[in-house]
């Protein structure tokens, strides 16, 4: 039996057949779930990522935490198409498969791992989906591991 981490926080959460899983935990989740009526700034000054993107891909809002994981700088990604000049390695069904199923479906939320291929190596996130009017709010957190 493994450990299910939060992927957000790190706190344990469970058992699982599988080694190194991960979750989400409750008090996380809440959290997430504020994220659609956050103004800019307070996204912003949230301590991960997040990308708010309207339903063709087109980068509306790209905050500080995200620059610094993805190592762009925010203002120059605003207006950008995200799949296809921004985030390359996420035109796959994996993550824009999953982003143009999650815009056609009700669910509150879209949880998945995912890994970006950044130049200085890969690093495994979790993404959360989320609604945001008639756009798209995509919460990226560095995956946490437990320690060996």
């Amino acid at each position: 039996m493994g450990d299910v981490l939060c992927a957000w926080c790190g706190a344990l959460i469970g058992q699982s057949g599988v080694d190194h899983s991960h979750g989400i935990c409750r008090s996380c989740y809440r959290e997430l779930l504020r994220i659609p009526d956050l103004s800019e700034e307070a996204l912003d000054g949230l301590p991960f990522g997040v990308i708010v993107l309207a339903r063709d891909g087109t980068i509306l809002a790209y905050n500080p935490a995200e620059g610094a994981l993805a190592g762009r700088e925010p203002s120059a990604v605003i207006g950008r198409h995200f799949f296809t000049e921004i985030a390359p390695c996420t035109s796959v069904q994996e993550f824009q498969g999953v982003f143009r199923e999650f815009c056609e479906r009700d669910d509150a939320s879209r949880t998945f791992q995912f890994t970006f291929h950044f130049p200085g190596g890969p690093v495994q996130v979790q993404i959360v989906f989320l609604h945001r009017g008639a756009d798209v709010a995509v919460a990226i957190r560095k995956r946490v591991d437990p320690v060996a």
